[in-house]
């Protein structure tokens, strides 16, 4: 990607912000390149890790808290089957084979008070339409709450025959300090099995292993990248700033079957997402739907869900 395709315009962060109940949320999105969350301020406290500059590096990493559609993480050599049509994830005569179509495109955003809204309409001769070769709108809202943002997403499918989707976030959270004061906790029973972080379609349970995140563990000599399944009832999961006496609570719908805890050691941030399905879904329809996470939205159908990023203090 040219440093041309992230200009000033494309990267314009739209700020907007509310006080509720005595508590200031600010939050910033760059509407024109993936609807991406750049910011979530809570009474002063930056929570979200954002740099232009990795964008814009040779390596072209996103930060701050984007959209992964309609194929969360990887997908080997970015081709699937679908009902007897092989499909190539391309986008500009480009193969893109992880992270989904979107993360770079133009949204329309609708900004009303302490709410935005960003739409993106994939139509035939929309760059994404290339590669998911499906008529619809996919839309975002992000509303400030107390201490927080609500985050809800809907797809809806408006061609003429299903459409395979899934929908994942990628929230980079700061690691303002030291690491050994920061702790995560990922409420899931079970990891999946990878293969060059790719799921085999095979999970076990992580009782026992160095992925057991479920009481919560320190990111001092962490590192982990893996997807985690079947969620302690409606727990959720956490990131815990013990220096700040301030705790992350990532709640979800049950839309969002997977997560996924991304800590590379010496980083200044760690990555806790949503996700609807699994790394390679679409590759793992033969696989239990509850390790896959595949999913079909029908013609008029829609796919929705939301997400909750809450602070609250320590006690």
């Amino acid at each position: 990607m040219s440093e041309e395709r992230f200009c000033a315009e494309a990267l314009e962060v739209r700020r907007f912000e509310a006080n509720i109940n005595g508590h200031q949320v600010v939050a910033g999105v760059q509407p024109r390149c993936g609807a991406t969350l750049t910011s979530l301020k809570v009474d002063g406290q930056e929570y979200v890790y954002y740099d232009e500059a990795l964008l814009r590096g040779p390596e072209e990493m996103f930060t701050g808290c984007f959209i992964m559609f309609p194929t969360p993480c990887r997908i080997p050599e970015g081709t699937y089957e679908f009902q007897g049509r092989t499909i190539r994830q391309n986008k500009a005569g480009r193969l893109i084979i992880i992270h989904g179509l979107v993360r770079d495109e133009a949204f329309e955003p609708e900004l009303k008070g302490d709410e935005m809204r960003c739409r993106l309409e994939i139509t035939p001769g929309h760059p994404a339409y290339e590669g998911f070769p499906f008529p619809g709108e996919l839309s975002v809202t992000m509303k400030l709450v107390e201490r927080g943002l609500h985050y809800s997403f809907c797809f809806e499918n408006r061609g003429d025959s299903p459409a395979p989707v899934g929908f994942g976030l990628h929230p980079f959270w700061r690691v303002p300090g030291r690491r050994e004061d920061v702790y995560v906790r990922v409420p899931c029973e079970r990891t999946l099995l990878m293969e060059n972080l790719i799921p085999t379609g095979v999970a076990e349970p992580v009782e026992g292993t160095q992925l057991d995140l479920r009481e919560g563990r320190c990111l001092e000599g962490m590192d982990v990248d893996n997807v985690f399944i079947d969620r302690i009832g409606d727990e959720p999961a956490t990131v815990e700033y013990r220096d700040l006496g301030k705790r992350m609570t990532l709640r979800a719908d049950e839309v969002f079957s997977h997560q996924i805890c991304y800590a590379p050691p010496d980083k200044p941030f760690v990555c806790v997402e949503n996700l609807t399905c699994a790394p390679n879904a679409v590759n793992l329809q033969w696989a239990p739907p509850e390790v896959s996470g595949f999913r079909v939205v029908g013609p008029g159908e829609s796919l929705s869900g939301t997400t909750r990023f809450i602070v609250e203090d320590l006690s």
